[in-house]
């Protein structure tokens, strides 16, 4: 083959390679752009069909593409269908004759929660109150999530408490260990009315305290002894509450007034 054979050769080929590659680039780009629009249309279909008064996050749309799910949730919200309430949470507002709604706090953050793969469950005032603890009603809701996490605009709006066993709860079991470890500080309550309280509610069965004394292997000595005294009260099988009670320090005592209301009390190291 001459240089000028070979030149040509050469030139044929590489044309043909970058034609090619051109083809491929354009085949893929038109897929990639049918997917797109296949993506925002399901998205929107999804919104707009869907209840209104509802947050909306990227995990709604967990097999679409993210991209998609971002660009189209974004162009909703500049079109005005949907309200950007934070970096990735978006809000879609029922219309009403006194204007749009708002967003539940509890919802959004939640969502945020959900999102961040933080696992989560309504404690405080607002469970306590529905298990009858307390009168009093939150102005701001509490959450117990099973990690620290930092949310931005969350400052004074909601609360987080760090716990350490939350899985394997109930809410309204996870409030109620709550209660325990807060118990001169529940607002409109008396230390002895709530162990009375929760004492009820394991005998209506509104509480397993089976789980619950599980869990407070994980919670300060002071409720893993109050847990003990409602154990005692439920009468108990005494080898797994003397189980519980060898995890005590049997030097330590708590004062937490109720030695005069329950004389079981004694047996924990309840003052």
């Amino acid at each position: 083959m001459t240089d000028s054979e070979l030149d040509s050769w050469y030139l044929r080929h590489v044309i043909s390679t970058e034609n090619l590659t051109t083809v491929q680039a354009r085949a893929m780009l038109f897929l990639s752009e049918i997917t797109m629009t296949a993506a925002a249309t399901i998205i929107r279909r999804r919104v707009e069909n869907a209840p209104e008064d509802r947050l909306w996050t990227f995990g709604d749309f967990a097999t679409l593409p993210t991209s998609a799910v971002a660009k189209t949730l974004s162009r909703m919200a500049h079109d005005g269908v949907i309200r950007r309430l934070r970096k990735g949470v978006y809000y879609r507002p029922r219309i009403t004759r006194f204007g749009e709604t708002k967003p539940d706090v509890s919802r959004m953050f939640t969502g945020v929660l959900d999102r961040k793969h933080v696992r989560w469950k309504p404690t405080g005032l607002a469970v306590w109150n529905a298990l009858g603890l307390t009168t009093q009603v939150p102005a701001v809701p509490t959450f117990a999530v099973d990690r620290r996490v930092q949310l931005s605009a969350s400052k004074g709006r909601v609360r987080f408490r760090v716990v350490p066993s939350l899985h394997a709860l109930s809410a309204e079991e996870r409030a109620a260990l709550d209660a325990l470890r807060d118990l001169r500080r529940v607002p409109d309550a008396t230390p002895a009315a709530i162990v009375h309280r929760l004492v009820d509610l394991c005998r209506e069965k509104r509480l397993s305290f089976s789980r619950m004394m599980r869990a407070s292997a994980h919670e300060p000595p002071r409720v893993r002894a109050l847990v003990g005294l409602i154990g005692t009260l439920l009468g108990e099988d005494a080898d797994e509450l003397a189980k519980l009670r060898r995890s005590l320090n049997p030097t330590t005592t708590f004062k937490l007034g109720l030695a005069g209301d329950f004389p079981a009390a004694a047996d924990w190291k309840i003052r």
